[in-house]
Formats: C-alpha cells, sequence, structure tokens
C-alpha cells in the first residue's frame, strides 16, 4: 500500500470535521449524521438476565423502589404539578422509568398531551443526532419497519420513508450511565453477563452433582458362577434401573447384586465458587448481600455499605430529575425552572437525622427558626408562634419601643397634674419631690 492510499479509503467512525465531535461508533455516518441503532441482541441479554436470575431481578427491583417510593414538587406550580401527577399515575411510571433505566440502560416516555405519559419498549427505539452530539430526533423501528418519528432523521428522504411524524418534544429519553460520547444508556447488568454465563454453567452441573449425590452410580450384578443370566435378564434388569430417584427402592432376588459406588472424595464442593460468582455478581449490581436479605445479621461494615448504597440510589435519582425537570416540566409547559422535583430520603434514617440536625442548628443559634423551616419539606416545618413569623416586623416593633423614655409604674403627673410637689421625668433622672419654690431650678440646686 502506497504512502498516499490511506486518504483514499472510507473513514471509520466520525469524520474529522468540525468541532466537538462526542460519537465513538465504528460505522460508517451518513454526511453530518449519527444515525446508529441499539444492539438488540444485547437488550435481549439484559433482559434474559432480569427474567431468569433472581438476583438480578431482586437488585434492580429493590434499587428502583428505593429511589421513587416517595417524591414531591416545589415551586410556584407545585399544587398543579402534584394534581397532573395523580391523573397520570406518575409513582407507577417512576417506578417503570427506574426499572428500565437499570435494566437496559434507556428508557422513552412520549406525552401525546398534558393527561397522558406512555412509556415505549426501549428495544424498539433509535437516536437521530448530529455528530457534534445535538440530538435531532427519536424514531420508533418494530421488525425493520419504520413506524414512528418524533424531531427529523437529518435527511428528508428518510424522514418519509416514517408513517407516523411528531415534535420531538413530545418524546422525552432516559439514560442511565450515559459516558462521555455515549448516544445511548448503560444497562447495570452488562458487566455482570459473563458472570451470569458461568454461573448459569456451574448451575447446570449442580443439578447433576446433587442427583448423583441423592442417587449415586449402582453396579447391579445379576446372577452368578452357577446360574449364568441371560440377555432377556440383563436387559431387564438394566431397563428397570434406568431411572433411579432417592426414594426408590428395590427387591431383588439371591441372583441380583447391588453394590453402590462410593463418591466421596471425587465430588467437587461448588459452595465455595458458587460464592465467589455470587459476590462478584452482587458488587457489579452495587448492591450488598444485606440489603438482598442473603447474609443476616449487622455488622460495623454494615452501616458503611447502607450508606453507599443510598449514594447509589441517589445518582439515580439525578438522573430522571433532570429529564423529567428539563424535558416534561419546563418543555410541556407543566411549570417554570423554579418548579422542582423532590425525591423522599432512601431510609427513614437518614431523614430524622438530617432533620435532628438541622433543629440542633437552631438550638445552638447557628440558624434562626425561619431558616430551618426553610430547609425542612412542607410536612415537617414546625408551626412558628407570631412574633417569629414576621421577623422583620418584630424588629421594627422592638426597635419603636426601644426609643421610648423608660417609665416604671404610673405616670403621677398625669394622675396628678395639680401636684405642685412633683416634677416631670427627664431621660437619665429620677423623680424628686421639691417645694413649690423649687420646682423651676435645676435638680443640682435643688439638691444643694
Amino acid at each position: 500500500m502506497g504512502v498516499f492510499d490511506i486518504f483514499k479509503r472510507a473513514k471509520i467512525g466520525i469524520k474529522e470535521a468540525g468541532i466537538g465531535l462526542v460519537g465513538r461508533s465504528s460505522t460508517v455516518y451518513s454526511g453530518k449524521t449519527d444515525d446508529e441503532g441499539q444492539d438488540i441482541t444485547l437488550q435481549q441479554r439484559y433482559n434474559n438476565s432480569y427474567n431468569n436470575f433472581p438476583i438480578v431481578a431482586a437488585s434492580i427491583d429493590i434499587t428502583a423502589e428505593q429511589a421513587v417510593q416517595d417524591f414531591y414538587f416545589e415551586g410556584p406550580h407545585s399544587e398543579e404539578l402534584t394534581r397532573w401527577s395523580e391523573k397520570v399515575n406518575l409513582p407507577q411510571k417512576f417506578a417503570s422509568i427506574a426499572r428500565h433505566m437499570l435494566r437496559n440502560g434507556n428508557i422513552w416516555a412520549e406525552l401525546p398531551n398534558k393527561r397522558e405519559v406512555k412509556l415505549i419498549d426501549p428495544r424498539t427505539m433509535r437516536i437521530w443526532r448530529k455528530v457534534t452530539g445535538e440530538i435531532i430526533g427519536h424514531s420508533q423501528e418494530i421488525e425493520e419497519q419504520s413506524k414512528v418519528l418524533w424531531g427529523t432523521t437529518g435527511d428528508k428522504t428518510k424522514d418519509s420513508t416514517f408513517k407516523t411524524k411528531s415534535d420531538i418534544k413530545k418524546i422525552v429519553h432516559f439514560p442511565f450511565n450515559r459516558l462521555a460520547g455515549d448516544k445511548y444508556g448503560n444497562s447495570i447488568i452488562h458487566p455482570i453477563l459473563p458472570l451470569l454465563e458461568v454461573k448459569d454453567q456451574i448451575e447446570a452441573d449442580l443439578k447433576v452433582i446433587v442427583r448423583r449425590y441423592a442417587a449415586p452410580i449402582i453396579h447391579v450384578k445379576v446372577g452368578d458362577e452357577q446360574h449364568l443370566p441371560s440377555d432377556t435378564d440383563i436387559n431387564s434388569t438394566q431397563s428397570k434401573m434406568k431411572d433411579i430417584y432417592a426414594d426408590t427402592e428395590y427387591v431383588t432376588n439371591h441372583l441380583t447384586n447391588m453394590d453402590v459406588l462410593g463418591f466421596e472424595g471425587k465430588a467437587l464442593n461448588l459452595d465455595y465458587l458458587l460464592k465467589h460468582v455470587d459476590s462478584n455478581i452482587i458488587a457489579g449490581l452495587q448492591t450488598f448481600p444485606e440489603i438482598l436479605g442473603m447474609e443476616g445479621g449487622a455488622t460495623g461494615s454494615s452501616e458503611v455499605k447502607l450508606r453507599s448504597f443510598g449514594r447509589h440510589v441517589k445518582a439515580l435519582q439525578r438522573c430522571i430529575k433532570t429529564e423529567f425537570e428539563d424535558n416534561i416540566i419546563i418543555k410541556h409547559g407543566l411549570g417554570s425552572v423554579k418548579d422542582k422535583l423532590f425525591w423522599g430520603h432512601a431510609e427513614e434514617r437518614e431523614q430524622e437525622i438530617e432533620f435532628d440536625q438541622i433543629r440542633g442548628l437552631v438550638t445552638d443559634g447557628i440558624i434562626t427558626p425561619q431558616k430551618a423551616n426553610d430547609l425542612l419539606p412542607k410536612e415537617f416545618r414546625e408551626v412558628l408562634p407570631p412574633e417569629l413569623e414576621n421577623p422583620t416586623k418584630q424588629a421594627f416593633i422592638s426597635q419603636q419601643q426601644n426609643q421610648k423614655p423608660f417609665q416604671k409604674g404610673a405616670d403621677k403627673i398625669k394622675d396628678k397634674p395639680t401636684n405642685p410637689t412633683l416634677t416631670q421625668k427627664e431621660p437619665g433622672q429620677r423623680r424628686v419631690k421639691t417645694d413649690r419654690a423649687s420646682t423651676s431650678k435645676p435638680m443640682a440646686e435643688a439638691a444643694a
């Protein structure tokens, strides 16, 4: 190959043009559009793993349930958003979204109107984007037929092949664990697929081993030197011994001798190997045995594991929160940038500790009761006395009171204006009794 032949070859991956290219595909892009689809075979393996391995299903279900079990809205349109969420059954939708994000790495939600949220099978979806990363369209393809297009493919000829078209704002993509350059999310199952194959093979072999332990190999002797068995006798006995179970019992005559072949020291103990594989699967799923109920008893490290799992749950919550606020609340006119989605705590203990810390700051005088109420959710805020409800007004009242002359007891001059022995109190002076002649003299001269 000549030196200049390299410039004549078709370039693989992204064309080196433009600024900030984001794709990492090994396919040749058509023009400036990335039309790479999902690996459907890989998606099917994710689904099979979830449906056939209890450890995978338990991990995904527990994580999803912890993430979306409680949520609320705050902002100028919080009441409208709460009513809307009840109308579209948003709690159930959030639970399905969280499961699909963990299992498939992606889930799409269609919002045809403000009264409906429809989830779409992620295996049927494709993303269209520019090589610089801008998402320009989402499409649904079933059995290699172009069904629906939201937005555009970047090519008007391809756009015309879709039967139904809609605005890209009516479709929302929820990806999970999407790295730089990735167009689709990544399933949490992906790193453990090889381990699941090993686990499946071990458990298949274990069935054979368990059967051998329950009903080991038996050597049957038919007849003896004086009574030679015929072929019919041997075949008949063999057919009876073909299927042996733990509760199988045989009654024979003196010409049939049955010996059990020992297996001690010959069978492989797979307990350690299974535990090793399971522990690696659990680590890949980021769910600890204590949470799955696989190990009893709380240890010193269990608290650390629970906190780590809580951070894992919060990462999933952030992914859902970002897409929901940006692409549903704002784009669909359900609220504004000031309306926010808040998740409840993954565990009540964590919530109680945080609330106690906030109240402790008030007790120590670090923050005011009003600030503490701002930090607490509405349902946990405390009712403040009237003088603390409006601190600005209370400060003004206190200032006005401090500017008045200090008086103690009743105003005797006001009560007895004709008494010549009384004089007006001046600030910083005491009332003194004087005679009529000294009423016009200063207090110092009267004292002299």
